[in-house]
This record gives C-alpha cells, structure tokens and sequence, in this order.
C-alpha cells in the first residue's frame, strides 16, 4: 500500500509539475494599450490593431494649430475603420507632470485618451521614439506585436513628414480593406 501511495504522489507531482504556467511577457502594444486613460483618469478599453501614439505640447505652437485637423482625421478614421485604430496622446519628453498633459488635451478638447505621466517610464513611451528623434507635432504607428511601422521622425530634422504614420495607417488599412470579401 505505501508502494502504491509513494508512486500514486510522484506522478502527481509529475503531471502537476509539468502543467505549470509561465508568465508570458506583454508586447509593448499591450501594455501601452492597457495603460490608456480618459481626462478623467478612467482607464480606458483599447482593442485595436493599430496604434497612433501622438506627440506634442501645449507650448508648441505648431501642436495647437494642427488640433482641430487632428481631431477631424480621428472622426474621419473612425467612421472608416472603427476599432481598428486608436490615437493615444503620449505628451512631450520634456512634460514635467501629469497636469501639463491635461492642459494639452483639454486645450484642444481631443476625444482621445493618453499614458499618464506616472505611467511613461513602466510604458517606455517615451523610449519608442529612439534617440534625438523628437519633432513635433508627430506620430508613431505600432502593430499588435509592437513594431514601429512608422514614424513622423527621421534621422534627421529634414526627414521629418508629420503625417507620414497617418498615410501609412490609411495605406494598410485600405489594402486590408480591398481584400475583403464582402
């Protein structure tokens, strides 16, 4: 009987060691959608395929004439393809607070959320743009696995096209589009 119980145990913790789970580590898209929150500060559910991370200030004077075309191409892009993406407002590296990132949005009164300031280190939001690649009013445009399909930013101020994320987010999204079956 105790041959039984000895071997009946060791098989139990062979099988139970062998379903144990591991921890998969989060893409960069998934914890930055995660981390989105609304002006006031409810967390926000994002289920896109694409992300626009958005880069500006409110002393950028640029930033502040380009809010109200920004706010009719986040319309215009939700009316075409719904969910699919999302703007989120990621501030300026130089922001010193969670309160200079408010001002921007409420300045421009923009219908999307953003990383709070607390937030930015553990969402590396900052970390995506690379090195001295800071122009703006500018965009990053990421895929579900996190990868940078594009970016305002060159590797120098003369390559930098503001809306080259926009074009290649309509772009993609337009092929997908075309290859619908309807």
């Amino acid at each position: 009987m105790k041959r039984f119980l000895f071997a009946a145990s060791l098989a139990m913790l062979m099988l139970l060691g062998g379903c144990s789970t591991t921890r998969q580590e989060q893409t960069p898209f998934e914890i930055l959608k995660q981390s989105v929150v609304d002006r006031q500060g409810n967390k926000m559910e994002i289920d896109s395929d694409y992300l626009l991370m958005y880069y500006a200030a409110d002393w950028c004077p640029y930033c502040v004439a380009y809010a109200d075309q920004l706010k009719q191409t986040y319309e215009q892009y939700k009316q075409l393809f719904g969910n699919r993406i999302e703007i989120i407002f990621a501030g300026h590296k130089d922001d010193q607070s969670n309160q200079a990132l408010l001002a921007f949005l409420d300045q421009g009164n923009y219908p999307f959320g953003y990383i709070r300031f607390e937030d930015r280190e553990r969402t590396n939001v900052m970390g995506l743009l690379g090195p001295d690649r800071f122009y703006i009013p500018g965009f990053l445009l990421l895929d579900r696995d996190g990868n940078i399909l594009s970016s305002s930013n060159g590797e120098t101020k003369d390559d930098y096209v503001r809306d080259r994320p926009l074009y290649h987010l309509q772009s993609l999204l337009m092929q997908d589009c075309a290859s619908c079956q309807k």
